[in-house]
């Protein structure tokens, strides 16, 4: 007789433990897919799996797995454009100072304001040398880090790609 109402007990708490189990997941879920919003491809990668331990017949998890490895470069690279933006600068003033001088100058302020834990990693590619001559002059407060980064290619007739691990800086491409 306790056998079976230790079984009926069991039996009867089985739909709220499933429940916890479904809620948790849902949970993780959501931070999996907050953490690949931010470009955090090592916590979305770990959410997602959890799910799936959870629940491995979760379709949604493992649709986001397979994204986070297709486009995980992107993705890390959208994280670094977010950062760049989170970092306000309290002063520029760059007086026709070289493209090259510019950029070293805003990644030593970014990292300065970040305590080290971002750097840009700003790289020129201009093999024809048409950004070589190029001058910024800028006198701002207060602005952020991605706003000035901004001003800084437009005055020099310069365009940036974002990637995992470095901003790329290249000329516009010009008409023929």
């Amino acid at each position: 007789m306790k056998k079976l109402i230790l079984a009926l007990a069991m039996l009867a708490s089985l739909p709220a433990h499933a429940q916890q189990q479904t809620q948790r997941a849902s949970d993780i879920y959501k931070q999996g897919m907050i953490a690949m919003d931010q470009g955090n491809v090592t916590a979305a990668d770990l959410a997602f799996r959890e799910v799936l331990r959870l629940q491995p017949g979760h379709a949604d998890a493992r649709f986001q797995l397979s994204e986070l490895k297709r486009n995980q470069g992107s993705i890390a690279a959208r994280a670094r454009e977010k950062k760049l933006a989170e970092y306000e600068i309290a002063q520029i003033d760059f007086d026709k100072t070289e493209l090259s001088e510019a950029l070293a100058a805003l990644s030593m302020l970014v990292e300065k304001k970040s305590e080290g834990k971002f750097a840009p990693n700003f790289m020129i590619q201009d093999p024809s040398n048409l950004l070589a001559e190029s001058k910024v002059s800028l006198t701002v407060k207060n602005l952020p880090a991605k706003a000035a980064f901004n001003m800084i290619l437009q005055q020099a007739g310069a365009v940036a790609k974002y990637e995992e691990h470095a901003i790329i800086v290249k000329p516009v491409a010009r008409s023929k």
